[in-house]
């Protein structure tokens, strides 16, 4: 019963049941090649190293569709999956867009592997995220997955209204070459640069010029002002359900300016978080209620840095 659902699940990332079933009665050595191949599909923009000749398939989520590239080994399969999203509109938010695509491949591309499951093994099925991909390129993102018997990792990139996404998976134990299935992996970098939530400065003064300790409509560090701000009300931001769902924790930082008219303003982002939890911070920022500092006796703006934890439990 396990090898059934194990199969079923490969089907569904990549290969058909025949091709399932005449590998399962051949030797597992004849799938671990040790000379992996390039594959650069004609008509494809992106080319990458797969352990053999892809099966390639079409695929077809809702305004997504493209091609799936899959190559089985012996205890994983390594898939691609280069899409074009048709509703893509110039200037979308990387973030934004990059949060979407992680609910595409879990909602969307890896649906019917979870649909296979039994209740006890769709209840532990979960899409992890690791991490923000360099900066350096597309902008991308991995995860971990769990699907059943299955453990996994997937990275992908976003490149205008290309989608680009790469899934390797197998029983836990494995040898994956995961590692250098990713490091191979190019794709032309048109992608925007992801715009700042908020732009300019970090801090008082400029460079190289001493600010006026008398001008009390600049904006103070808090070493400069005789009495710091002093918060009322902080609300705590809660979870996104997107946020939940992908198992984010971790802290947002903003430095932000408090000032003079009791306003929250400025907003920068210094260290930021996935699925919505910066925005969450954002907006719990802007509701804080707080008494101005002073600066020999007069109410003055103040630079503050703020940060915001999220802890699932």
């Amino acid at each position: 019963m396990v090898k059934k659902t194990i199969m079923r699940l490969l089907v569904t990332i990549g290969f058909v049941l025949c091709l399932l079933s005449s590998i399962a009665s051949q030797p597992i050595a004849r799938y671990q090649n040790p000379e992996w191949i390039e594959v650069s599909p004609a008509g494809e923009s992106f080319h990458a190293s797969m352990p053999n000749q892809p099966k390639v398939e079409a695929e077809n989520v809702s305004a997504v569709g493209g091609h799936r590239y899959v190559a089985l080994t012996g205890v994983a399969t390594y898939t691609i999956w280069s899409l074009t999203n048709a509703n893509y509109r110039a200037g979308q938010d990387p973030d934004a867009y990059l949060d979407a695509t992680a609910e595409l491949l879990w909602e969307g591309l890896l649906k019917s592997a979870r649909e296979q499951l039994d209740d006890k093994d769709r209840r532990f099925a979960r899409m992890t995220y690791v991490r923000e991909l360099p900066p350096e390129g597309l902008p991308g993102r991995e995860y971990t997955l769990t699907v059943g018997d299955l453990t996994g990792t997937t990275e992908f990139f976003v490149a205008r209204e290309h989608i680009y996404v790469m899934l390797v998976m197998g029983k836990p134990g494995g040898d994956w070459l995961r590692e250098k299935f990713f490091a191979s992996f190019r794709a032309p970098s048109d992608s925007p640069v992801p715009p700042a939530i908020a732009s300019g400065g970090f801090g008082p003064g400029v460079r190289g010029v001493s600010p006026d300790p008398t001008d009390y409509n600049r904006i103070f560090s808090g070493r400069e002002v005789t009495q710091k701000a002093r918060v009322l009300e902080k609300a705590e931001p809660t979870y996104t359900e997107s946020a939940r769902k992908f198992g984010i924790e971790g802290t947002v930082v903003l430095r932000a300016v408090f000032s003079k008219n009791g306003e929250v303003t400025n907003l920068r982002v210094v260290r930021k978080l996935p699925h919505g939890l910066t925005q969450r911070a954002i907006e719990s920022a802007r509701a804080i209620r707080f008494v101005p500092a002073t600066k020999d006796g007069q109410p003055v703006s103040m630079w503050m840095e703020l940060q915001y934890n999220f802890n699932l439990y």
